[in-house]
């Protein structure tokens, strides 16, 4: 039996993960900021878990109640409020650092002795560009001092 645990596990690409993971035999532990939203996982065959990966008493309650560990999945993230560097505040960037990154630390950290219990531990991070202010400048048609921002990231010649 493979125990896994899924954070953001309560909608989106967590729940179905959890599903997928479920078909394929796994348990899975669906972590969750609130139980209260962790209907749909329960009607999977997952089991809820409290997890905020951003407070550190609760990331550690989480890995309390765990009975072992095989896979963990770091997938909790946030969006955020801003979307371009005109709405962009520290406040904000501190809310999506302390989530899309600091939350995966943390989430590892405590996971790490169950999984070197395991004889196959596997550790899954999620992640994207998506939550990245971009700043694009007005095209200057007159000189070439001011372009858009690149769409892809190029490595340099």
């Amino acid at each position: 039996m493979t125990l896994t645990l899924i954070t953001g596990a309560n909608k989106s690409l967590g729940l179905e993960t959890a599903r997928r993971l479920i078909e394929a035999g796994h348990t899975v532990y669906a972590g969750m900021r609130d139980l209260a939203n962790g209907d749909a996982a329960r009607e999977l065959g997952a089991h809820p878990v409290q997890l905020d990966v951003t407070d550190q008493a609760s990331v550690d309650a989480a890995f309390a109640s765990l009975p072992d560990l095989d896979v963990l999945v770091n997938n909790a993230g946030i969006l955020g409020t801003s979307f371009g560097v005109d709405d962009l505040s520290t406040e904000t960037m501190a809310a999506v650092f302390d989530t899309n990154v600091l939350g995966i630390v943390r989430v590892t950290q405590a996971a790490l002795p169950a999984l070197r219990r395991s004889a196959h531990p596997v550790i899954v991070n999620v992640a994207s560009g998506v939550g990245w202010p971009v700043f694009s400048a007005p095209r200057d048609t007159t000189s070439s001092r001011c372009q858009p921002s690149p769409t892809r990231h190029r490595r340099p010649r």
